[in-house]
């Protein structure tokens, strides 16, 4: 985009705004059952560090650091 007009750039946003809602709406049952699964790991795993299991902390640990995302 070489200086575009500000209103251009406006009508760009808005587009993907409404594709990205689009592609959610399409996609809503997957992303309940992901976040559902992903709420169950996290459960799963936080009483697994309150009853003090220490290797599953260090998982958690180490999920967790950025660093290791990629």
């Amino acid at each position: 985009m070489v200086a575009p007009n500000p209103v251009t750039v406006g009508l760009a946003i808005g587009t993907g705004l409404v594709y990205g809602g689009a592609k959610v709406v399409e996609h809503w049952d997957d992303i309940k059952a992901g976040a559902g699964k992903a709420a169950e790991w996290a459960g799963d795993k936080a009483t697994k560090v309150g009853e003090g299991l220490t290797k599953d902390a260090r998982a958690v640990a180490k999920a967790a650091n950025p660093m290791n995302w990629f």
